[in-house]
């Protein structure tokens, strides 16, 4: 009677530990911060296995992407509408083939524009790729 419980709880152990196994399809979220006012548009290198980039929701931001042969490199550009600018928070969301491997995908900020597409300095903005 013992040795059948132990094997059944060794049966239910290992159909425990087995039943999240492979990669969780879905969206990370790029997040900006910063406390500067007026930028209007930036650009931004993600590296990680991505399948596609979009506006965060809920914002009327543009998003223009271009991904390398491999899929492994994106530039993104992110524009404000005019009249308005980017605020610190979820700029974009990228499709991803395993959202448990968010710390594995590097965001580095290329160029931030003003609202009169000048070229700004980049000091103050940081990105962060991260689960929504």
């Amino acid at each position: 009677m013992r040795r059948a419980l132990a094997v059944l709880a060794l049966a239910a152990a290992v159909a425990i530990g087995c039943s999240d196994q492979g990669p969780v399809a879905g969206d990370l979220s790029v997040r900006l911060a910063t406390a500067r006012t007026g930028i209007r548009a930036i650009l931004l290198r993600v590296v990680g296995l991505q399948h596609g980039v979009t506006p965060a929701s809920g914002t009327t931001y543009r998003v223009l992407s271009d991904t390398s042969a491999a899929g492994d490199t994106s530039w993104i550009a992110v524009i404000a509408p005019q009249g308005s600018a980017l605020v610190a928070g979820e700029i974009a969301r990228l499709t991803v083939p395993d959202t448990r491997k968010a710390g594995d995908y590097l965001a580095s900020l290329t160029e931030v524009a003003a609202s009169d597409y000048s070229v700004g300095d980049l000091s103050g903005v940081t990105l962060a790729v991260v689960k929504p």
